[in-house]
């Protein structure tokens, strides 16, 4: 047996690989329900909310891996929720899921400390990918917005 395959059996291996927490703050339930299906293999959907005052409330509760969240929310932008959260100290990795592909949109977010930034259009193919590296650890840009 190999070293690989020894840490692969390991509990302490197998606890890290853990399925990530998610909470989608998105106010089209049609698009929630792509994100659930493109994520549902690999990631445990805790929560959706449909504006920012209750995506804020589900990440205090339910305390998420990553808050996916649309820039366009009825009752506050999206931009608005992250201040928030940076303001309430709350340990959540955030990636933007939005239509708005403009620069300055895409420059505020991570400025703002913002992990990831996917396009609507490329749910089923970017977004796992964006969640795989965000709970790594790292940052994603959608690469049409290079």
């Amino acid at each position: 047996m190999t070293n690989s395959a020894r840490m692969i059996m390991d509990p302490i291996a197998v606890d890290v690989a853990k399925r990530p927490r998610i909470v989608i703050a998105e106010d089209y339930v049609l698009i929630q329900e792509n994100i659930r299906k493109a994520l549902q293999a690999e990631c445990d959907i805790v929560g959706t909310a449909e504006d920012g005052e209750t995506a804020l409330d589900a990440v205090a509760t339910l305390m998420p891996d990553v808050l996916l969240l649309d820039i366009s929310l009825p009752d506050m932008s999206g931009f608005a929720v992250v201040q928030q959260l940076t303001a309430s100290n709350m340990s959540v990795s955030v990636i933007l899921v939005t239509a708005h592909a403009e620069r300055t949109y895409v420059q505020r977010a991570f400025e703002m400390g913002v992990k990831g930034y996917v396009l609507k259009g490329r749910l089923w193919t970017e977004l796992p990918v964006a969640v795989r590296v965000v709970v790594a650890g790292g940052t994603f840009k959608s690469p049409l917005l290079a």
